[in-house]
């Protein structure tokens, strides 16, 4: 089976590095370099906690970060790429009102290590946070990893496996014929295959308008600045306002910004000075160290924030993966598995209802219950 990938991200390389393994002939085709927009500009947090759950998602994501280790150990022994696994957790400065109801809704998930934290415990932990937060929940299973190395690292492997990587291409259509997708057009002409995923980010809404398919997927602007961290001012990762991940590398992340600014790339100065306001709120020493570098992403974010995976409805052979939002890292591994079990005939792993590509279609053909 031919099985040509749009896209050249963290998803588009990771479902490509799974399919080769499978059996399949995969290409993937990427306008810039792997890795280039959204894969590159996270922070690489793998935490699969939020503000619920029981809910679909929180299993999609705790299924993902069961995966992590065995992935990195994989991917290390394959490529020899350090991509910088941190396991030491994050705290999560909380309101005295909000901490008990956080840490007894969180506790439902007890691999993960969460403890509540109070008083002198919150600075005996980690040392530099401000003496203001008293009230805190350590989660000691999320980890972090340095993202760019981690897209490195599966388009190497992919590349190990077989799978031809078409970097510098764009893909400008996708031809579809009879019902089934048959083929894409890049600047080299039409490439023939039997599958197309369609792992194209931020982008992706553009190459099915063309086939009248409503893929509502948007940019979401995310700034991030990286300060420099030697000698290391925080051992663990710090979630409030904005979070803080500490590399291996001498790199203090900071992050991030979540706006609805198209495509403009740019880094503003509002942006900056709030995430460095929120973290210095929380770890006042912050304000003494360089600011390294700043940059931007676009994440690809559908309307009710939740991905996009599966098969198109009514076009044979063309697959979804998209609309990772803010966790296009941590739901690489996940996302990569039930594609290619999708697309090799596989029963799927993990159960998909809420995140399957006809829910936009759905939500067109229902009747209007709006009231004046």
């Amino acid at each position: 089976m031919k099985v040509l990938v749009v896209g050249g991200g963290i998803i588009g390389c990771a479902t490509a590095y799974e399919l080769a393994k499978a059996g399949c002939q995969v290409s993937v085709f990427e306008r810039s370099t792997p890795g280039a927009e959204a894969s590159s500009a996270a922070a690489g947090l793998l935490a699969p906690l939020g503000a619920s759950n029981d809910t679909n998602f929180a299993r999609l994501a705790l299924a993902s970060w069961r995966l992590y280790p065995d992935v990195v150990r994989e991917l290390q022994e394959r490529t020899r790429i350090d991509v910088e696994y941190v396991t030491r957790g994050t705290i999560y400065p909380m309101s005295v009102t909000g901490m008990s109801r956080d840490a007894e809704e969180w506790a439902i998930n007890k691999d993960l290590g969460v403890e509540a934290l109070e008083g002198a415990d919150v600075q005996a932990l980690e040392p530099a946070l401000s003496p203001k937060i008293r009230h805190a929940i350590f989660v000691k299973g999320d980890h972090w990893l340095n993202n760019q190395r981690l897209v490195l690292a599966y388009a190497q492997a992919a590349a190990a496996v077989g799978v031809e990587l078409n970097t510098g291409t764009n893909v400008s259509r996708l031809i579809v014929e009879g019902g089934k997708v048959r083929a894409l057009v890049t600047e080299g002409g039409r490439v023939d295959g039997d599958v197309v995923l369609l792992a194209a980010g931020a982008w992706s809404a553009e190459l099915m308008a063309p086939l009248g398919a409503p893929l509502r997927i948007e940019p979401r602007r995310g700034q991030m600045i990286a300060l420099a961290h030697v000698p290391p001012v925080l051992t663990y990762c710090v979630h409030g306002e904005a979070y803080m991940a500490p590399r291996p590398s001498g790199e203090l992340i900071v992050g991030a910004t979540v706006e609805r600014a198209g495509f403009q790339r740019a880094v503003t100065a509002e942006g900056i000075a709030g995430l460095l306001r929120a973290a210095i709120e929380l770890v006042p020493s912050l304000r003494e160290l360089p600011i390294a570098r700043t940059w931007c992403g676009f994440r690809p974010w559908a309307p009710d924030s939740l991905p996009v995976l599966g098969p198109w409805p009514g076009v044979a052979g063309l697959f979804v993966a998209t609309g990772h939002f803010r966790n296009g890292i941590l739901l690489a591994p996940i996302t990569a598995r039930l594609l290619t079990e999708w697309i090799t005939g596989k029963a799927l792993s993990v159960d998909v209802p809420d995140f399957l590509p006809d829910r936009f279609l759905r939500v067109r053909s229902s009747p209007d219950r709006s009231t004046s």
